[in-house]
């Protein structure tokens, strides 16, 4: 069988009357100046990260010693009480708690947990100053209302272990949540994925800390007196902290 291919001069596609089509594969688009995806982004979350690590390696020694403290908070009530009644643990608690406090900031810009729309069109380290000076201001009017609201009848002791409880289950929510998206980071899950599973795992401990905080208060006062406490000082303040952070 004779084969039937023709090879044609080089010339005859310019001469044929019919233009060729060249097709040019588009290049991927850049990525955007500003925002959690931009490269600056990436670079400031990656260098205050760097700097947050080297931080707490230095304190490595008292974290080690605070991080099982504040894992049996989780499983017991009572170990609020026996952390703060300690000065020295309680104030290893309070540095532990100021070290990762960056890592909240970075985790809530990076994976879009803040979806304010202000916060897209700035520089990503004005971006991380304007989340971590809301979250103080936060922090600032939580204490003026603890304080407003103390009642008389239960010890200072008692209302101080229940007022910084916030700081101790703060701490296993930062590591934990830290540990997991880098671990998915690696796996190369989604952005999405990622920010979902922050969430729950910080929807999970803050309603352990709501629990334990319930039983502190319980122990010193009525159930419903308790109740009304946990509602003006943590569940009301959170819901508006948490309808801000998530308005566009």
């Amino acid at each position: 069988m004779e084969d039937s291919t023709i090879i044609c001069p080089a010339d005859s596609a310019f001469s044929s009357g019919t233009t060729a089509e060249i097709h040019i594969s588009a290049l991927p688009a850049d990525a955007p100046e500003s925002g959690p995806g931009s490269r600056q982004a990436e670079m400031t979350c990656d260098a205050i990260l760097v700097l947050m690590t080297i931080v707490f390696i230095l304190y490595i020694r008292k974290a080690l010693e605070i991080l099982p403290l504040t894992a049996g908070c989780l499983l017991r009530w009572k170990e609020n009480l026996n952390l703060e009644f300690n000065v020295k643990n309680s104030r290893a608690r309070d540095t532990l708690a100021a070290i990762l406090y960056p890592s909240a900031c970075i985790l809530s810009y990076r994976y879009g947990i803040v979806r304010s729309s202000f916060l897209q069109e700035i520089h990503p380290a004005a971006a991380l100053a304007a989340i971590a000076g809301a979250t103080v201001l936060f922090m600032l009017l939580r204490a003026l209302m603890s304080g407003i609201m103390r009642p008389s009848h239960i010890s200072s002791k008692t209302w101080k272990a229940a007022d910084k409880a916030f700081c101790t289950y703060f701490i296993p929510a930062a590591v934990l949540s830290l540990i997991v998206s880098w671990i998915q980071e690696l796996c190369g899950a989604e952005a999405g994925t990622i920010k979902m599973t922050i969430l729950y795992i910080w929807g999970a401990i803050w309603l352990v800390f709501l629990l334990r905080k319930l039983q502190i208060f319980k122990n010193s006062c009525s159930l419903l007196s308790a109740i009304l406490y946990l509602c003006s000082l943590e569940i009301l303040p959170m819901a508006v902290l948490a309808a801000a952070a998530l308005l566009p």
